[in-house]
C-alpha cells in the first residue's frame, strides 16, 4: 500500500480498475451511486479525496466491502492491521483508517474528525455502532442531537438520517462499525467471472 501523497493516486487507479473490470461507464456508476460522473472522474484521477459516504456507495454498487476498495487484499483466514501499517486516508470529512478486512459482513473505520468539522448527512441500510476513542462529538440522529464524549458508545439503525459534528477546539477520534458496506445498492455490479484455463 502506498503512503503519503501517493495514496490518492493509488486509490484513484484502484477505483478506475474496479469500474473497468466490471465494464461500466462513469455515467452508469453515477446513476447507481448518486454521485456525479464528474466527481467520480476526479476520484479516479486522484485529484479528489473520497468521503466515507462516497466509498460506502461505490462499495455497495460493486457488492464489495469498503476495505476491498481501499486496501490491497491478502488471502489469509484473518485480517490483521498492525498500528504501524494502518493507512490513514484524508477525506473531506476527516482522516479515516479502514480497520476491517475483506469480509463483507461489516466495515470498521476509525475517523479522526478535526475541530470544527462535520460529516455529510447520510442514511443507508444497515446498522452502525460508534465509540468515541478521544474527544467529543455531536451525533445528529433523525433530528435529535446527542452529545458523546470519550468512552461513550451508541448503536443505531443507520437508515435513520445521521451526521457527526465536532464543534470543539480539538480533534475527536471515533471508531465506527457498520453493516452498511455489505448491503447492495440497487443491483451490485460484480466483477466478471474468472475463466478456468483448462
Amino acid at each position: 500500500m502506498p503512503t503519503g501523497t501517493d495514496v490518492d493516486l493509488w486509490l484513484g487507479r484502484r477505483l478506475k480498475g474496479l469500474r473497468s473490470e466490471r465494464g461500466i461507464t462513469l455515467t452508469t456508476l453515477a446513476e447507481q451511486t448518486g454521485i456525479s460522473a464528474a466527481h467520480l472522474s476526479r476520484l479516479e484521477k486522484g485529484v479528489r479525496q473520497p468521503s466515507i459516504d462516497s466509498l460506502r456507495h461505490i462499495a455497495r454498487v460493486y457488492g464489495v466491502s469498503i476495505s476491498q476498495l481501499v486496501q490491497e487484499l491478502d488471502e489469509t483466514e484473518y485480517h490483521l492491521v498492525r498500528a504501524a501499517d494502518a493507512v490513514a486516508h484524508p477525506g473531506p470529512d476527516g482522516r479515516y483508517t479502514v480497520l476491517s478486512g475483506p469480509r463483507e459482513t461489516m466495515a470498521v473505520i476509525r475517523v479522526e474528525l478535526g475541530a470544527g468539522k462535520r460529516t455529510k448527512e447520510t442514511k443507508h441500510a444497515g446498522e452502525e455502532w460508534l465509540h468515541i476513542l478521544e474527544g467529543a462529538i455531536t451525533l445528529s440522529l433523525a433530528g435529535e442531537d446527542l452529545a458523546l464524549g470519550t468512552g461513550d458508545s451508541i448503536h443505531f439503525d443507520s437508515s435513520r438520517t445521521h451526521r457527526l459534528a465536532n464543534d470543539g477546539d480539538v480533534a475527536a477520534t471515533v471508531l465506527i462499525a457498520s453493516t452498511a458496506a455489505t448491503v447492495p445498492m440497487r443491483h451490485p455490479v460484480p466483477a466478471p467471472a474468472r475463466r478456468n484455463a483448462g
